[in-house]
């Protein structure tokens, strides 16, 4: 798309919604590269889920990116009836947004209240936990919960979540059968559980607690040689110090139930890589709330990766560091 032209749009919609001079030029990079028919499909989902369809600025907004090029681009109204189209098909089952926050509210609750009674080792992570610590209402589609769980309590996870009814996998060493299911379903997590009615899940990572309380997080991926699946796994190491920059400690209490999260500052770090239209609205919700200071510490204190080729089941929780 031209430049010039896609310059001028963000800056218009800048005025809408607050973006400093990274993030335009963010956006003006990568949306420069896409024709223009995929810019204005990438900006209209971006403006729904930045200010939905009930709000004053949404049919300003979407006037901004139609006028790229009227020649491709249906009136503001069939815009509109394309968008609300798209997401009733993401909401899996033609959920409601309301539907769906009820379901994820129910689901939260039940199984940190059942985690913490079997004392699991876990923590709420992604974007969800700091729209709940921030007291930001829920305004988009969740298909799932992130839940970051060290890996000797994922027994104790599979028992309840199996007696909750939901289909437990834990695909970290998978069977050559399992391994070519995975790369035709592309399971969206490694280990997941998923509800039996609907796309709803929860979805987990793995870490292992060092002595010093630090975390290592895991993440493996596999490959096929000779007719055997091989396992490879990828350590994130992190230090005292960048673990408690990066999960908070001291749990939230929420209706009833308490856990804890990962930080503002560690989600608003990670999104800022990924640059998804979500997550650019996430960042946006999320940045008033974000303690600078400790994002430049987060920075500092990288994890360090660690990847470990071939590895078996029994060798892995003997790797310390």
């Amino acid at each position: 798309m031209d430049r010039i032209k896609l310059q001028s749009t963000i800056e218009s919609l800048s005025k809408l919604v607050a973006i400093d001079n990274n993030k335009k030029n963010e956006l003006i990079d990568r949306f420069s590269l896409m024709d223009d028919k995929n810019v204005i499909k990438e900006l209209s989902i971006l403006i729904y889920k930045t200010f939905g369809n009930n709000e004053e600025y949404y049919d300003y907004a979407l006037t901004i990116v139609r006028d790229i090029n009227p020649d491709i681009c249906p009136s503001v109204e069939e815009m509109k009836v394309i968008i609300s189209r798209m997401f009733a098909n993401e909401v899996y089952g033609n959920m409601s947004l309301e539907e769906n926050h009820k379901l994820i509210n129910e689901a939260l609750i039940k199984f940190t209240t059942l985690f913490n009674q079997a004392g699991v080792d876990y923590y709420i992570v992604g974007a969800l936990p700091c729209f709940l610590k921030a007291k930001i209402p829920l305004f988009r589609y969740h298909d799932d919960i992130d839940i970051m769980v060290n890996e000797d309590d994922i027994s104790k996870v599979q028992e309840i979540t199996s007696l909750s009814g939901y289909e437990f996998h834990d695909d970290r060493f998978p069977t050559l059968e399992r391994f070519h299911e995975m790369e035709h379903n592309k399971p969206p997590h490694t280990i997941l559980a998923q509800n039996p009615d609907n796309e709803f899940h929860l979805g987990f990572f793995t870490f292992r607690r060092e002595p010093d309380n630090s975390i290592t997080m895991r993440e493996y991926s596999h490959r096929e040689e000779d007719g055997q699946v091989l396992v490879d796994v990828l350590e994130r190491v992190s230090d005292p110090i960048g673990t408690s920059l990066r999960y908070d400690d001291m749990p939230i209490s929420y209706n009833g139930t308490y856990f804890r999260t990962s930080t503002v500052e560690s989600v608003y770090n990670l999104k800022s890589y990924t640059k998804k239209p979500k997550d650019i609205t996430d960042m946006q919700k999320l940045e008033p709330y974000v303690d600078k200071t400790k994002l430049e510490q987060i920075n500092i204190h990288k994890n360090q990766n660690i990847i470990y080729e071939n590895i078996k089941n029994k060798e892995i929780n003997n790797k310390k560091h």
